[in-house]
């Protein structure tokens, strides 16, 4: 487990900064799936006994602890505009204290802190460096551990503008991009700093969907928003509509259920599957799927007859990975290494079997009139091809809605 975790973030790549307050007494991991956010910090003072917080807070233009004293704390409106500010500063839509350490580039000789908050402990801290957002943090009991002192002489030397201490010992925790470290699992800290980042532009016809809201939310005819999910539970879901078009005409012309096996991905969760850095699936433009009654390599040589002069398509042991980039790529991972392939011909455009015997035409016509009989997605009604178990079922079933019996 790592004993100390920092960043500094310009803070034009700053979207927002927000104080997320707790009440629900959920764990870091579970604030970051909700939240989506890039950084998290734990936050300042709170009584453990009435999880209310002891320093200058304010959230959302609501002030949450307003002490009798003044202090040097962080204020801010949407988060890039981010400054040392003595508080309380009825001005600024959020604001948060503890102990400052450095002020205008001077580290304080004199720190004011609570006896609970001496000794060499777990440490937190926010700042500001030249024209970087500055987040610190180490692991209580851990090599890393300081006094306040000790704390404030490390950041000073490390050319730190101002810093705030904020709580420590056990409540020290943080999550960076996916470095997480968290000092006691089992507290329910008050509240946290959360730093979304800037997010480029999705690319064109990828739209962003809720799991929660949209989640039963049809795309096409076979395909719903649920599907394409990230696997790690969180609520956000980018989908292309090229995407959509793309597995839709998979499913019509195989005649079977299509499995995506991973869909949208956050950039979270990619990085814990081991996928590429620019992996399509963040960008909610890739799936990997399973179809049935298919091969890896058949879902890709028809992959490769819809799309053959762009997009992405490799073939694994047991899935086959399609996307819709706008440049070409190809690859056969079945060894479990990644070789690149120039393509996956094979893929033979089927002649259509529409023409009935004379003494089968009256009843394919009625068959084809009242919807029984459908073919496939290439216009091929297959008369000649011998009736699968699961085609009679189906056909069974058109019947039964036709004498209005489903």
């Amino acid at each position: 487990m790592a004993d100390h975790l920092a960043v500094t973030v310009p803070l034009s790549s700053i979207e927002r900064i927000q104080i997320y307050v707790n009440s629900a007494r959920r764990s870091l991991p579970q604030i970051q799936a909700e939240t989506g956010a890039d950084y998290i910090l734990n936050g300042t003072l709170y009584n453990t006994r009435t999880f209310a917080p002891v320093c200058h807070l304010k959230v959302d233009g609501t002030v949450l602890c307003n002490p009798d004293y003044s202090v040097m704390g962080y204020a801010w409106d949407d988060g890039p505009d981010i400054f040392m500010d003595s508080l309380p500063d009825p001005a600024r839509r959020d604001y948060i204290a503890c102990t400052p350490l450095i002020v205008s580039s001077k580290p304080l000789s004199k720190l004011t802190y609570d006896s609970g908050q001496g000794g060499k402990r777990g440490r937190s801290v926010i700042g500001i460096k030249g024209d970087r957002l500055s987040l610190y943090c180490t692991r209580d009991g851990g090599s890393m551990a300081r006094t306040p002192e000790a704390l404030r002489d490390d950041l000073a030397a490390a050319g730190w503008d101002s810093a705030v201490m904020l709580d420590g010992g056990g409540s020290s925790s943080c999550w960076f991009r996916g470095n997480e470290m968290i000092s006691d699992s089992d507290r329910k800290i008050h509240d946290y700093i959360l730093v979304f980042l800037k997010k480029e532009e999705l690319p064109m016809g990828v739209k962003t969907y809720s799991a929660k809201k949209d989640g039963s939310t049809y795309l096409s005819t076979n395909f719903r928003v649920k599907e394409f999910a990230c696997n790690d539970g969180s609520d956000t879901v980018l989908i292309s509509e090229e995407l959509v078009n793309l597995l839709q005409k998979i499913r019509d012309h195989f005649g079977d259920q299509v499995i995506i096996n991973s869909g949208y991905r956050t950039s979270t969760y990619n990085k814990q599957v081991g996928g590429a850095t620019n992996s399509q699936h963040v960008k909610g433009t890739a799936a990997d799927i399973v179809v049935k009654g298919a091969t890896p390599l058949e879902v890709a040589q028809y992959a490769e007859y819809l799309q053959p002069n762009s997009g992405g398509i490799g073939v694994y042991q047991s899935f086959t990975h399609v996307d819709v980039r706008s440049s070409r790529s190809r690859w056969d991972n079945r060894s479990g290494k990644e070789i690149v392939v120039s393509g996956w011909p094979g893929y033979q455009e089927a002649s259509v079997d529409n023409i009935p015997s004379s003494a089968h035409k009256e009843g394919v016509a009625w068959a084809l009139e009242n919807g029984i009989l459908r073919g496939n997605a290439d216009g091929d009604l297959m008369l000649s091809q011998p009736v699968t178990v699961q085609k009679l079922c189906t056909m069974m079933k058109r019947l039964a809605k036709h004498l209005g019996k489903d």
